[in-house]
């Protein structure tokens, strides 16, 4: 007998189609539970998940309930829909896989939702039954044409928008922009990081369409690093409120601003009504915990896994190296997925990597590590590798005592994490 959880795992055979049709259908038999409690919606492309994760963090330290919606998941499906830092447990997703698929098995074969879809209604109905009192939600792909566009969110954040997921969203910034600013809902508030020209052109269009209104970093408010190590960074943020000291385990420079559009974000929240004392700023940032980003694995030699996937996430990861590891050079374990520009992306590697070890993550969607390394053996100066399974890779590459980065796919980033998790050796 099938088990609820391979019933909605076997949804991703439907693959990834954009559109809000089938996640309104099934939340309308569910009583349109997204309706009733506030949302916040965070579109762009890197660095989506830390805001989401640092807001509710702060949220919750103002003493809120708080739903928070998230993609992909690392080591288990569950981590996507937690409440309060909890992910919902086994027993709760596999019930609520049970009453969605009641309604599913009614449907035509062609209407069924999927994977994405599916797990979005699950989530936005557990919200509801959980009574929180705030959700904050991260877009899976796009915007306007994305499962959680279905929120009637009063604040939208829109961290940096590039190049990704082209094969859907379009070929050009032009397009792709035009997509994530989908999400922009009538007079709700906005909140952009730093754009490029076209994509704040369209972003500002949007909101002039929707009569909404803009906070953009660096031009509304702004923070400044005053201090870095490999285990915080600390800063000041200044805007409509000050906070100075703000001290942070998610290093990088990029992380600085994900983690201002949350305090931002937290500014707006405010006004909107929510008690946000200014203690609840520090520890929410203090404490927030996201894995996969620059998380240092070991110190010596070093490990870092990484999730940037695509070539702008590349060179984030660099400039970070570059900052927090000035002088070291690395080995680099690289996976990447096929629908990804992973031409540039290994172009930006070339110029910091010893030695590249191309390794094949465990879905259909991974391209296949001889293509990378063929295109890879034309750069002269690089020794290039193939291992296929991540496991082996991992204990060869250890063997040698060189430092090590692993990037290419939050997928490889969940892959590796479940092995160092199996062997207790995360710091």
């Amino acid at each position: 007998m099938e088990k609820p959880i391979e019933f909605l795992e076997r949804l991703s055979d439907f693959g990834i189609k954009l559109g809000l049709d089938k996640t309104l259908y099934l939340l309308k038999k569910f009583g349109n539970p997204h309706l009733k409690y506030p949302s916040i919606l965070i579109g762009g492309t890197n660095g989506k998940g830390s805001v989401a994760k640092v807001l509710s963090e702060i949220l919750y330290h103002s003493g809120y309930k708080v739903g928070l919606y998230t993609s992909p998941h690392l080591l288990k499906i569950n981590e996507r829909i937690c409440v309060n830092n909890k992910p919902i447990s086994d027993k709760k997703l596999n019930f609520y896989i049970k009453k969605l698929k009641k309604i599913i098995s009614d449907l035509p074969y062609h209407n069924y939702p999927t994977f994405f879809e599916a797990l979005t209604v699950i989530g936005f109905l557990y919200f509801f039954e959980e009574k929180v009192d705030i959700l904050v939600a991260e877009v899976g792909m796009g915007g306007r044409f994305d499962a959680t566009n279905v929120l009637p969110s009063f604040l939208e954040i829109m961290t940096p928008i590039s190049l990704d997921h082209t094969n859907y969203l379009g070929r050009t910034l032009n397009e792709i922009a035009l997509q994530k600013a989908g999400i922009i809902k009538s007079g709700s508030c906005v909140i952009s990081g730093r754009q490029k020209k076209v994509c704040e052109n369209i972003i500002m269009e949007k909101v002039r369409e929707k009569k909404a209104k803009i906070y953009t970093y660096l031009k509304d408010f702004r923070a400044k690093r005053v201090y870095q190590s490999v285990s915080c960074q600390i800063f000041n943020f200044y805007g409509n409120e000050k906070y100075k000291g703000l001290k942070t385990k998610l290093l990088g420079r990029h992380q600085i601003q994900n983690i201002s559009l949350a305090i931002q974000a937290s500014c707006i929240i405010k006004e909107n009504g929510f008690r946000i004392k200014d203690e609840s700023i520090y520890k929410g940032v203090e404490n927030t915990y996201w894995p996969a980003r620059f998380q240092i694995l070991k110190e010596n030699p070093i490990i870092i896994v990484d999730g940037a996937h695509n070539p702008e996430g590349i060179e984030i990861l660099k400039k970070t190296i570059s900052e927090v590891f000035p002088g070291e050079k690395f080995s680099f374990l690289v996976g990447i997925m096929k629908d990804k520009d992973w031409r540039n992306m290994l172009k930006k590697i070339f110029s910091i990597a010893d030695e590249i070890i191309f390794t094949r993550i465990d879905s259909e969607r991974a391209i296949e590590p001889e293509i990378l390394a063929d295109f890879s053996k034309r750069r002269k100066g690089i020794k290039i590798e193939i291992i296929k399974r991540v496991d082996e890779a991992l204990k060869e590459i250890e063997k040698r005592k060189k430092n090590l980065c692993i990037c290419g796919s939050l997928y490889l980033a969940g892959e590796v994490l479940k092995i160092f998790k199996r062997e207790r050796r995360i710091l």
